[in-house]
Parts: C-alpha cells; structure tokens; sequence
C-alpha cells in the first residue's frame, strides 16, 4: 500500500492518500492543498473520502475534492451534522470562519468497511469528539486513528463533545484490539505505533 502524508493549515493537520491495487482513498483531507489532487492525479483517480472525526482541520478540504471527484464522504452517525456546524466542529471556538461543508454521502455501517482493494476494519474510538474512529488496515499492519493518540501524547478533550475518561478507555480497547507492532498514523505529529505507545506515553500508565 502506498502512503502519501500531507501536512498542512494553521494546526498543522496530517492527511493521507492511500492507494493499494488501484483503488484510492483520503483520510481527513484538513485543506485544499494542491499535493493532494497531485497525489491522487499520480494514482489515477479518486474513491472515496474517509474521516476520523469532524473537526473543522481535518474537513477543510472535503467539498473541493468532491467538486473535482464525484465520491463519498463517510463520517460516523454521531458527526454527520458537524459538517456545517462551526460551534461543533471547532471553528467558532477559535474565531476562525466557521467550516460549513455539504452533507457526508454516508456513515459508517457495521464493523468493516470495504471499498474496492481496501478491506479496514472500524474501530469507535470516542472522548477527543463523539464520533471519532480508528481505521484499523491489519493486512498493512497500519491504523489511521486521528486525534486519538499522538507519538507520547494524547488528543484534547476540551472542544465540544470532549470527554478525557471515554478517551482513555478508547486507549484501553485500541492497546487490547490492535497487535503491538501496529503503526499508528495521527491527525497532527510523526507516526509511531502501538508498542511504543505503550512502553512510553504517559496517557497508557495507568
């Protein structure tokens, strides 16, 4: 599987584009950066757009690919209505222009989900907001799991829908579901993975 990390906006937010055997998916496009219709113009083509959460970084991007791509946008149930919802998804609270994108063409279903040669199983992962989720790829050994878990940190838990306890009972679960050499790609900083999570970040002491 190929990996394409982009970084970009005020807050610095991670997307991907992933591609495996010609199929092509966005994880939280947070901005409208160019590097991420050159990557997907370099695969050849767009399948779907896939969101950990509904925070405005991790939207931003979202109606200008779908103006170019005509694909979906899947966020989970409890965050369909953040798409339009500055107050919720966070851009009110920094005086920023709230974030107003289209509807999300659907929610996640079930635990799987499976989009041409991606098969990623789905992990609710709430306390950072209420809808967030893990896309766990275990062919890959790879977990794209948002504002969940940073390398020795944890995700904030003070926007609207917060909850510092559910969150780290989402740790708890993703330390007993996912294997230990799993790599986890986050919403803002370096990757790391499970393992070193555990043997270093403070939130996983307790």
């Amino acid at each position: 599987m190929n990996i394409v990390k982009i970084t970009s906006g005020l807050a610095q937010e991670n997307g991907y584009v992933l591609e495996q055997d010609g199929t092509v998916v966005i994880v939280d496009p947070g901005t409208d950066d160019p590097k991420f219709f050159e990557a997907v113009e370099r695969f050849g083509g767009l399948n779907a757009i896939l969101l950990t959460h509904a925070h405005f970084d991790h939207i931003g991007g979202i109606d200008v690919l779908r103006d170019r791509y005509p694909v979906p946008v899947y966020v989970h149930e409890a965050e369909r209505s953040w798409l339009a919802d500055g107050e919720k998804n966070g851009a009110a609270k920094f005086h920023l222009p709230h974030s107003s994108m289209r509807p999300a063409e659907r929610t996640y279903q079930g635990k799987k989900l499976e989009i041409g040669a991606f098969t990623i199983e789905l992990h609710h992962t709430p306390g950072h907001s209420p809808g967030s989720v893990t896309l766990h790829i275990p062919s890959e050994r790879v977990a794209f799991c948002g504002d969940l878990i940073f390398k020795q940190s944890v995700g904030r838990t003070d926007l609207f829908g917060g909850d510092q306890s559910t969150l780290l009972g989402s740790i708890d679960r993703m330390r007993q579901l996912l294997p230990a050499e799993t790599v986890l790609y986050s919403g803002h900083g370096p990757k790391t993975t499970l393992e070193a999570e555990i043997r270093s970040n403070p939130f996983f002491e307790r």
